[in-house]
């Protein structure tokens, strides 16, 4: 099948915007952070937007803005971890599930990190969440690459799928 686009979901933290801006270079395909165009458009952070106007009206501007990307094609779209719970992704979407271990997460983000991230900000929390998320990002997923390994090596692994399945 000829997907539109590459949606790249799983937990906050795993490497996901890292991931998709490696990717769309190597198949030569535009970019899309949903996190980032969302605080671009906002002119805040998502933790000021949690803050000062709520989750809800977060989700609700996630899924307006996966909406308006997927109306074009192909893009490396990165989302925030709650996007695939709280939203739907266009079915013509390969959806890839960046898949790692919570501690390998908390290993890989700084304090720094963690506090841009207001559903990470306490680890029994944050932890919680993961493991209610899992099941979600497995089901939804076309696609699973093990983040635990050297970016090199699922990068490699991904670029292999893609273009063996001709997905693009």
């Amino acid at each position: 099948m000829v997907y539109d686009n590459i949606v790249l979901i799983g937990f906050m933290g795993c490497g996901k915007t890292s991931v998709g801006k490696i990717l769309a270079r190597q198949i030569n395909k535009n970019f899309k952070d949903i996190d980032q165009i969302i605080e671009k458009e906002q002119g805040s952070s998502v933790a000021e937007i949690f803050l000062s106007k709520g989750e809800e009206y977060f989700r609700s501007l996630e899924q307006k803005c996966i909406n308006d990307l997927t109306k074009n094609t192909g893009q490396i779209i990165s989302t925030g971890g709650g996007l695939p719970i709280y939203s739907s992704i266009a079915e013509k979407s390969l959806i890839v599930y960046v898949e790692t271990e919570f501690d390998v997460i908390l290993n890989r983000l700084s304090a720094k990190e963690r506090n841009k991230r207001p559903l990470f900000n306490d680890e029994p929390s944050a932890r919680a969440l993961f493991n209610e998320r899992i099941g979600v990002y497995k089901d939804l997923s076309h696609f699973s690459i093990d983040a635990t390994q050297s970016i090199q090596t699922y990068l490699h692994v991904l670029v292999d799928y893609i273009l063996d399945q001709r997905i693009l």
